[in-house]
């Protein structure tokens, strides 16, 4: 049986993050180098941080942080393609919400979709 686990955010979209202001306690940090992950028993906050490590959330936690705080929505919708499941990618803010921003690529999974999203979002939507 497959192990699950959580999936965290790539090291340019917590770069991103950060700068967008992005700070929330997490267990997980990059290192300088955005190589390697500390899995600290402690939940630590970005001002906690020494050097040029970036806090690490999961995806569901900088969905969440675009939900709350800027009002963006991450909906990727999944599309059965007669084989397995692919899927698209929607946005959804109040400005857009009679005509969302859709993607038709479709992504072969769902965090590669999040993950996609969430740097969208970061890059054109949050000022």
């Amino acid at each position: 049986m497959a192990t699950i686990t959580e999936d965290y955010v790539s090291f340019e979209t917590a770069k991103l993050l950060k700068e967008k202001g992005f700070n929330y306690p997490c267990r997980v940090v990059y290192s300088p180098k955005g190589i390697v992950k500390h899995y600290l028993k402690e939940e630590v906050y970005a001002h906690h941080l020494k050097g040029h490590k970036k806090l690490c959330p999961t995806l569901q936690m900088a969905m969440k942080w675009l939900r709350k705080y800027h009002n963006i929505i991450i909906d990727p919708e999944p599309v059965w393609n007669g084989k397995k499941w692919e899927y698209q990618l929607f946005i959804v803010t109040p400005q857009n919400a009679d005509s969302p921003y859709y993607e038709h690529n479709p992504y072969k999974t769902y965090e590669e979709c999040v993950e996609t999203a969430i740097k969208y979002c970061l890059e054109n939507l949050i000022k």
